[in-house]
């Protein structure tokens, strides 16, 4: 019986060890970044320009830490013009989510693995990233932050969807 238990324990832990590497795909390195557009539909777009463009870059062997930098492309006609609304701003995660059952979220099968973070506007404030790493490849981003500074503080705040693709940092605009 110990011989079983053993392989089982074995096995568990070759498992493990293949998620976390399956997840390493997704690291953009120092040369790569993740960028695309925001969805503009009416229920993925509240708040945030149409053709509004990101790019996000990860490292995932600092997800519980620093996983990452979130950058837009709106500096020139944006809502905090002369800066983007995101310039170079840090993903900065909170680490007890990590041991919460909040970590475990999921958003259907299509998903890698999600994680929650903060990320600061030059101009505006803290917004909630969630960010899903997708079965493609590709990567998700949903920004969430209440009461837009620009219609007071009774507005129902932004809501954002972006679609990023891989690619390489020069190619990224």
């Amino acid at each position: 019986m110990s011989g079983k238990l053993l392989a089982l324990a074995l096995g568990l832990c070759a498992g493990l060890g293949l998620g976390c590497r399956d997840l390493e795909r997704f690291d953009t390195g120092e040369t790569g970044a993740y960028c695309g557009k925001i969805i503009d539909g009416e229920f993925t777009r509240r708040g945030f320009d149409a053709g509004l463009g990101m790019r996000l870059t990860l490292d995932i062997d600092a997800l519980q830490v620093a996983p990452g930098v979130l950058s837009t492309d709106d500096a020139e006609a944006g809502g905090c013009a002369p800066q983007a609304l995101f310039e170079n701003a840090p993903l900065v995660v909170t680490p007890q989510l990590f041991s919460d059952p909040l970590s475990l979220l999921e958003f259907g099968a299509i998903r890698d693995f999600n994680f929650v973070s903060w990320v600061d506007s030059t101009c505006q404030g803290s917004a909630l990233a969630v960010v899903s790493l997708m079965h493609t490849g590709d990567v998700e981003v949903r920004l969430l932050r209440r009461n837009n500074p620009t219609e007071g503080a009774d507005s129902p705040g932004n809501f954002g969807v972006f679609q990023l693709q891989r690619t390489e940092l020069s190619d990224c605009e």
